[in-house]
């Protein structure tokens, strides 16, 4: 790939919006909980902007040559201050075009994100991984993320 890492801008919306979704319905074949409703189209966009004007969260993308074929949203979170470590950051998604993963497109994605966090006051990253997607939990131990704690959860 000879394409490069940037930020994602409005003009992207649609694009990003479209692989925010797919990155969801790769999802839901791991578990029925990543679901989408039917027609959430417009919230995605909604939320996609939203995180535009949140100047705690960035969007990157992978572009090459216009296609954006990679993203990664990377947040800031903030601990209570009673804590030593108040200033963590979360990758909350990330996601490469099927055909095109293990290009390097994740992990410059990833590189940029830690970058971002690091130079915006983290002293560390967290992302959550499904238990079911083996693909996805090999790629963050590559890129040197380990175990914190288990999440749990009870279907009503």
């Amino acid at each position: 790939m000879s394409g490069h890492v940037r930020l994602a801008q409005p003009r992207d919306l649609d694009r990003v919006a479209a692989l925010w979704t797919s990155i969801t319905h790769h999802h839901e074949a791991i578990d029925s909980v990543f679901e989408m409703r039917p027609n959430a189209d417009s919230e995605v966009k909604n939320l996609i902007l939203g995180l535009f004007r949140d100047p705690s969260a960035q969007i990157f993308v992978y572009d090459d040559a216009g296609d954006l074929p990679g993203i990664c949203i990377v947040r800031l979170d903030h601990s209570p201050p009673i804590m030593v470590e108040t200033s963590r950051a979360e990758i909350t998604d990330l996601g490469v075009r099927q055909g095109l993963r293990r290009s390097g497109i994740g992990r410059a994605l990833v590189e940029e994100a830690l970058s971002w966090a690091r130079a915006s006051g983290a002293r560390r990253v967290e992302i959550e991984v499904a238990k079911g997607n083996h693909e996805g939990q090999a790629f963050w131990r590559s890129q040197g993320f380990g175990d914190l704690m288990d999440v749990m959860h009870k279907r009503l």
